[in-house]
């Protein structure tokens, strides 16, 4: 007896797809019954949901009262977004159905994706409380939590069923997703220890990518460095890590390596402006000061927003003193509605440069405001009082500046001869 469902099967793996679907039609008309739900949970698997629905409806219709046919068939509803289709047929499943327990966690699917959060962990512990001892229920409880970013208790939840021996479950390595779970909650040493018993072939680029990340953090920089390496030689589109490893190797002082990762990750994605600020900086740094305004500028053409670029690069051309484009690079940015405290600062600074003490002083008490406890700030500040004469403003500010820092020698000799 021919059995059509594996000869569809066959021909959808040979890509001879009129084949496949003149023996789908066969498998409904001839095929037993067995044969073509395991064909619908194939093609469904397979990701070919019209045909696998069209399958479980076909049985629905020899089998109106099959709840699990209804469960699945919610699943796919839920898929393609026919929320209304299924409720329909989860609210056909009843409490006393052997499918009841499925049907629950397709309803706590379906209430997820509606943003229903409280219903749908109801759902979740109602099928822990028919079956507490099913590690599927406990994973799906689990992955609620770790998607609504409860991770203490997703953690409880992975973790008892470690101790039951579960390591893999639908395709999710537990301990990756502890050790990610760790890492959100800010627990970076038990994060690791979870990370670090992947075994390095099982590890997705991602874990590797997370375990690296969060070697950086507690600055095992030479075993994020070989980690994210690892990820490039695998991936060089993996342009997440480029910043990362640039830093990395900038702590360790590899400058001009730096910058060439920088650049390798530029070649690759030109529409990242936190490469082409961090590649900035360095060019700066480096003294390499066309290329670092080059950078700074397609950092800024990419996302004219940001203010950390703005003030980075308003210290390049401090550095630099070009104080009118200082000036103009702040001002075009307070246009955009653009607030920040070093604005005024900055432009306080650009001012004085320029010898105009009254903006500068304008700019220098405004910016008094917000950095009243900083002493780069009201050193700054000190000089310019000094600079002007404004000797009882000078003295008020010493006295701040050595209250804040009394290991400040220079300062406070300056301030005692101030009182004299």
């Amino acid at each position: 007896m021919t059995n059509y469902a594996e000869e569809m099967l066959a021909a959808l793996r040979l890509g001879q797809v009129e084949k496949a679907k003149t023996a789908f039609v066969s498998s409904l008309k001839e095929d037993d019954d067995d044969m073509v739900f395991s064909l619908a949970e194939d093609l469904y698997a397979m990701g070919f949901v019209d045909e696998s629905k069209t399958a479980y409806k076909h049985l629905l219709e020899k089998y109106p009262d099959e709840d699990q046919l209804k469960s699945a068939l919610a699943e796919m509803a839920i898929e393609e977004d026919n929320m209304e289709e299924a409720q329909d047929y989860l609210a056909q499943i009843r409490p006393e159905s052997e499918a009841y327990l499925q049907a629950l966690m397709v309803k706590a699917d379906l209430y997820q994706q509606e943003g229903l959060k409280e219903s749908a962990e109801l759902s979740l512990n109602k099928a822990r409380e028919i079956a507490p001892n099913e590690p599927i229920v406990a994973f799906a409880l689990g992955e609620f939590y770790f998607s609504t970013g409860e991770y203490n208790k997703a953690i409880a939840l992975y973790r008892g069923l470690l101790l039951q021996g579960q390591r893999h479950i639908a395709q999710v390595d537990l301990a990756a997703r502890i050790g990610t779970a760790y890492a959100a909650v800010g627990n970076v040493d038990n994060a690791i220890a979870y990370l670090e018993q992947i075994k390095a072939v099982d590890m997705t680029i991602d874990t590797k990518f997370q375990l690296a990340f969060l070697y950086q953090e507690q600055d095992n920089v030479d075993q994020a460095i070989e980690i994210y390496e690892d990820i490039l030689d695998q991936d060089p589109h993996y342009t997440s890590v480029y910043p990362l490893l640039g830093q990395a190797q900038e702590k360790k002082q590899e400058q001009k390596q730096a910058l060439q990762t920088y650049q390798a990750g530029l070649s690759y994605d030109q529409t990242n402006p936190l490469l082409f600020r961090l590649a900035a900086g360095l060019a700066f740094r480096l003294q390499e000061d066309e290329l670092a305004k080059e950078y700074y500028e397609k950092s800024l053409a990419l996302d004219d927003m940001d203010i950390t670029t703005i003030l980075a690069f308003a210290d390049f051309y401090l550095a630099l003193h070009d104080m009118d484009a200082v000036i103009a690079l702040i001002n075009q940015a307070k246009e955009k509605d653009l607030v920040d405290p070093k604005f005024n600062w900055d432009l306080g600074r650009a001012y004085h440069a320029k010898e105009d003490d009254v903006k500068a002083k304008e700019f220098f008490e405004n910016a008094k405001v917000d950095y009243a406890d900083d002493v780069s700030f009201l050193t700054d500040l000190a000089d310019f009082y000094h600079e002007i004469g404004a000797v009882k403003e000078e003295k008020a500010t010493l006295q701040k500046v050595v209250e804040l820092n009394p290991d400040n020698f220079d300062l406070a000799e300056r301030l005692a001869d101030l009182e004299v």
